[in-house]
């Protein structure tokens, strides 16, 4: 039974990663300098605005942070959370389920972050072509996240030390969050 089990809390994780991706993406584009009209903003807003949309008009934003956006991730990390302890055979106690739906949607956006970053630190060698879609949308994801870092010592002329530094900062964070769930770690993404 134990390979059935664990094939099966992979293909959870596994699904709602990519559900979460797409909604974490709406979330975080509009906190970017991204153009709105780039096919990959377009085909992330295509499709979540049936979700989105409406419950928009229930919950409004504050300021250019979608509220809704942030609820339907945090619904999605719910439900993955709920698949995973009847899988495992842990008992569906509301507190502890609420509060590892809420550690699976903060992990999984520092995941994204610290991802990104890494994406983008190793892109940049590259010399990658700006204007293409996934390359636009990628370093306008991580630009906001890197530029308090470049402040900090010490600044060489031609290296940018900020990748490194707000990957050790995303990294401790997301420590921090697993060591506060204490047990409840083992029902985190593995980022």
């Amino acid at each position: 039974m134990g390979f059935f089990r664990d094939a099966g809390l992979m293909l959870v994780q596994i699904f709602f990663s990519m559900v979460m991706l797409v909604f974490a993406l709406r979330l975080l584009l509009p906190l970017t300098r991204v153009r709105f009209n780039n096919p990959l903003c377009q085909f992330i807003y295509k499709v979540t605005n049936p979700v989105v949309g409406p419950l928009s008009q229930l919950v409004p934003p504050v300021r250019q942070v979608s509220l809704a956006t942030v609820l339907v991730l945090w619904l999605i990390a719910l439900l993955q959370t709920a698949l995973m302890f009847l899988l495992v055979g842990y008992p569906l106690r509301i507190g502890e389920l609420l509060l590892t739906g809420t550690a699976v949607t903060i992990y999984f956006l520092l995941g994204i972050a610290f991802w990104g970053i890494l994406f983008s630190a190793i892109a940049s060698f590259f010399s990658p072509d700006r204007r293409n879609p996934a390359v636009e949308v990628l370093f306008g994801l991580t630009e906001p996240l890197l530029r308090p870092f470049r402040k900090w010592p010490p600044r060489l002329e031609h290296f940018d030390l900020s990748p490194l530094y707000a990957s050790i900062v995303l990294r401790l964070t997301m420590l921090a969050l697993t060591h506060l769930l204490g047990a409840l770690r083992v029902f985190l993404p593995p980022l």
